[in-house]
């Protein structure tokens, strides 16, 4: 239960911070109002239409052809595991078959997909990436918010931690109190990357996209 609150509490905050902040950046000055309007624009326009746009406005526009696979699995498979993770704790039901299965496989593929998102991109998310990034890849690596760079390394951070967590869960060594420990730290871990993600891809592309 307790669990079910924070987690949608959590989103629910994230998702009004940031809505503020792009109201904030906008010429109107009343929020309620801005707010309906938006969520009537995205109603009315077709979802899947909306999401055939992410792939060449994000994968093709940021990463190298050779390298576009592996963010596009990161996504899939963190997109996946988050919806089928707190979607089963949100209705109090346990995973269980097909969409356990799917849970076990994606997560490998997570895991995989972040190691070596980390070897690529790290380099851009630093303090002082200008000068770790070769002159011929700066213009892929932009310029970086301070909130990008700390969102990122949550990310990693939380990812991590989901994956050791995963890891322990299989093992036998493990008393069942100790693996009720790991399991509310794998959760609180999904829930932690679910909010940088939000936060991640909103500064990442909306807000540069408002800002031209």
């Amino acid at each position: 239960m307790a669990f079910t609150v924070i987690s949608v509490l959590g989103v629910l905050v994230v998702a009004f911070l940031l809505s503020y902040h792009r109201f904030r950046c906008s010429p109107e000055n009343r929020y309620f109002p801005w707010l309906g309007s938006r969520i009537a624009v995205c109603v009315k326009t077709s979802w899947i239409w909306r999401s055939g746009e992410i792939y060449p406005s994000w994968f093709i526009r940021r990463y190298p052809a050779n390298q576009r696979w592996i963010f596009f699995a990161l996504a899939a498979s963190y997109a996946y595991l988050v919806l089928s993770g707190l979607i089963f704790a949100w209705i109090k039901v346990r995973l269980f078959g097909l969409a356990l299965l799917l849970h076990v496989v994606m997560g490998g593929v997570f895991a995989v997909c972040l190691c070596l998102a980390v070897l690529l991109r790290a380099r851009f998310y630093t303090w002082n990436a200008e000068e770790m990034v070769p002159a011929n890849l700066r213009t892929a690596a932009g310029k970086r918010k301070a909130w990008q760079i700390v969102l990122f390394w949550i990310f990693v951070a939380s990812g991590l931690v989901l994956i050791v967590t995963a890891l322990f869960q299989m093992l036998p060594q493990f008393s069942l109190r100790a693996q009720l420990l790991i399991f509310d730290i794998h959760r609180y871990a999904a829930l932690e990357i679910l909010l940088a993600g939000m936060a991640f891809t909103y500064f990442s592309l909306i807000d540069e996209t408002h800002e031209g």
